[in-house]
């Protein structure tokens, strides 16, 4: 069976998964998987590469490894130059034949869909059906394929017409547009008949900015779109556009690929009658829009219920806490139904992925290796199977041996730019698959599982070289070996030594709080903290020992006036004004408080040692007051993830089983700020992003961050900014 690969970037628009599907439609009738290898992100070219965009990107390097017939090379939505030329270098070393579907001069074959006959049929409806006679026509670029085929089929109806026309050349999105309706409204330019957009984007914008002026679609003017894309159908009114385009261009790309002559008669394209051209007759195609839009809402909605359902369920926590990559695979089997619609799964790792404990944050992936180990195959809805090694040029398991035509779309595995592996998910149909903030957590609670266990066999592996060695290598002090061995020294000399076993006793918040850090981060920031402290405090006349993650020795020469509690006293001092010194300049959240015993050196020294820490384990002081801080906390990393959500004290003090005014207090006294002033910066911050990087309406942004009523958002942007919404927008251009 042959094999089809696609290359794109983050599926989350409607028309990428109508080229999926034409393309997988399409290849399946000819007896040929599909391996899409694709991202969560796409990179835009004002970003700066970082480690989380290289550690996806890394999925592309399956390339010099699959077992490939053909390539479809999706470029028109990379954004980045430098990814596209990465990715036409691999596709070149890998030899293997590629279709850019794109039409970017990378110097491969391209495909052409004709259009001017979907274009022609559609100004043909507009001058026979609503009497249209002067007529524009809103291009895209001058000198783009696309654009000039709508041109000429446009072109060929008003000539056979004698219609009055005018071309006007646009950019495919939302400025020309909104430039042209301007004109309009202030009586530049005369109104026509009817406008046709050479895109859905340009007859949306068009059609939102006539009607803000008071020019009525259609009543004053006809407007029309291309592409079919949701965001047409949905509009008010909703437009009427050609479909089918991107459909088209995946059948075409396979054909082509795959030496399939095409039926040149034969077209997915057909026309979907909106009321902008005020076809309000036609019900049966406001039918279908209407039962697309509805779809759309009910996978919107299913999306949102499924992110709730998996905060809920935590999985986060349980990958976080794993000891083996067996309970890690049991927990995946246990929760992966509430990825949509996945017909399997397949978790592939690098055989070497845990054979170097001594670099914890090092997976080299290039090249992907001949093999890979399968971790968990999965069908939906049943129990997984543990597999083992498989060659990586069939991508997973389910590619081997006979099957019938696969989709599988695959994503890397990774944690910033350390990459584990991949996953790939197998799927009925292209418009199944979905990138969805539910898909992206899912995968990084998987790979942050990973991690862990990475680091728990680098502790593993501290642990025996500090068993074998007389220093502990974090620190560079004396390892608990090298203290004994220090310590029986001291014997002979007849020196009357004292010994001081510190620990922690708690975490307290640092005062001058500056960035919000990790749970998983704050022990070994205070081990540090500590460490450092005491190494400072030691000096030249006393001994330190690292015995045991937070436990350290410090062993001093007792003077003749002198306790030993007076001594450990001061030190103590010392040490604690030294944490809060160095913790000016760390980005430390929580600072750690020592709490120690002491006494003087008996023999032998073992013994000694051995007696003073189940002391210092005996008496260690509990933690103080509530005990669910870390849920707490866990709760507000919830809050900062998804502020959208209706979040009130009622709920979490429900969540932690304590009263509401309970709740406020320790909000206030672990985070520094109250509940509501959190939750409303987290809000306002998300609406920046959403400001920023969309083109949503203010009042979408509004509901988008949770807010139900956009005059209080807008009040509350401009209280909290300093400039209204729209202000923010137009300063950041």
């Amino acid at each position: 069976m042959k094999r089809i690969g696609v290359i794109i970037p983050s599926i989350t628009d409607g028309l990428q998964v109508e080229l999926l599907d034409g393309i997988f439609k399409t290849a399946s009738a000819a007896d040929c998987d599909v391996i899409v290898l694709t991202t969560a992100t796409n990179g835009m070219e004002f970003h700066i590469q970082n480690e989380i965009m290289t550690g996806e990107e890394s999925i592309y390097l399956l390339l010099e490894r699959a077992e490939l017939d053909g390539i479809l090379l999706v470029s028109q939505y990379f954004d980045k130059a430098t990814v596209r030329k990465t990715l036409s270098e691999l596709i070149r070393r890998a030899a293997i034949p590629c279709i850019d579907l794109g039409g970017t001069k990378l110097g491969f074959e391209t495909v052409s869909i004709p259009q001017a006959e979907a274009v022609c049929e559609l100004t043909d409806h507009i001058i026979e059906k609503h009497g249209c006679r002067d007529l524009i026509f809103l291009a895209g670029p001058e000198g783009i394929s696309d654009s000039e085929q709508r041109i000429s089929g446009f072109l060929r109806s008003a000539n056979v017409h004698d219609c009055s026309y005018e071309i006007i050349y646009g950019d495919f999105w939302k400025f020309r547009a909104n430039e042209l309706g301007n004109e309009f409204i202030e009586h530049k330019r005369r109104l026509p008949d009817a406008v046709l957009c050479a895109s859905d984007t340009m007859a949306v914008a068009l059609c939102d900015t006539l009607q803000s002026g008071g020019i009525s679609v259609p009543d004053d003017v006809i407007v029309t779109g291309y592409d079919g894309h949701i965001s047409a159908i949905s509009n008010f009114p909703s437009i009427t556009t050609v479909s089918g385009n991107m459909f088209e261009l995946g059948k075409t790309g396979v054909n082509k690929l795959l030496g399939i002559a095409t039926d040149a008669q034969r077209s997915d394209m057909h026309i979907i009658y909106g009321a902008s051209c005020g076809c309000v007759e036609r019900m049966k195609d406001y039918q279908t829009a209407a039962l697309k839009v509805r779809e759309q809402i009910q996978r919107d909605a299913e999306i949102g219920a499924m992110l709730e359902m998996r905060v809920n369920a935590n999985v986060i926590t349980r990958t976080s806490s794993v000891d083996s990559l067996d309970e890690l695979t049991d927990i995946v089997d246990q929760t992966a139904h509430i990825i949509k619609s996945y017909k399997s799964l397949h978790i592939c790792l690098l055989p070497n992925w845990d054979s170097d404990p001594e670099h914890p944050d090092a997976c080299p992936t290039q090249p992907f290796p001949e093999q890979m180990l399968c971790a968990l195959s999965k069908n939906a809805w049943t129990a997984g199977v543990k597999g083992g090694p498989f060659p990586t040029k069939h991508i997973v398991p389910a590619l081997m041996g006979e099957h019938e035509p696969t989709l599988v779309f695959v994503l890397s595995l990774h944690t910033s730019s350390q990459v584990f592996g991949y996953c790939g998910f197998t799927y009925e149909s292209a418009l199944d698959f979905t990138v969805s903030l539910l898909l992206f957590n899912y995968m990084t609670s998987l790979a942050n599982g990973m991690r862990i266990l990475r680091h728990k066999l680098y502790a593993e592996y501290l642990q025996k070289i500090e068993e074998s060695s007389h220093y502990d290598k974090m620190t560079d002090m004396l390892s608990k070996k090298g203290l004994l061995l220090y310590l029986e020294s001291q014997k002979e000399l007849n020196v009357r030594n004292c010994i001081m076993l510190v620990t922690v006793s708690q975490l307290a918040a640092a005062p001058n709080r500056k960035k919000k850090n990790d749970l998983s981060d704050i022990y070994l920031q205070s081990d540090l903290l500590l460490a450092n402290a005491i190494r400072l405090v030691s000096g030249r006349n006393k001994t330190a020992a690292h015995l045991d993650k937070m436990t350290f020795a410090i062993v001093f020469s007792l003077p003749d006036n002198g306790t030993p509690e007076t001594m450990a006293e001061e030190m103590m001092i010392q040490l604690e004004l030294l944490i809060r010194k160095m913790q000016e300049g760390t980005s430390a959240d929580f600072l750690p408080e020592p709490y120690y015993v002491c006494g003087e050196v008996a023999y032998p020294a073992e013994k000694c040692v051995s007696e003073l820490w189940d002391v210092l384990n005996a008496h260690k002081p509990k933690v103080k007051g509530f005990t669910g801080i870390g849920e707490l906390k866990k709760l507000r990393r919830e809050l900062h993830k998804a502020p959208e959500l209706n979040w009130n004290l009622t709920e979490l003090s429900k969540r932690l089983n304590i009263s509401k005014s309970y709740v406020q207090k320790l909000y206030k006294e672990h985070f520094g700020i109250s509940f509501i002033d959190d939750l409303i910066e987290a809000r306002i911050e998300m609406a920046r992003q959403l400001l920023l990087t969309t083109d949503l309406r203010i009042s979408e942004v509004a509901s988008s961050c949770g807010y139900q009523n956009a005059t209080h958002f807008m009040r509350q942007f401009k209280n909290k900014v300093g400039m209204s919404p729209s202000e923010f927008r137009k300063s950041s251009k």
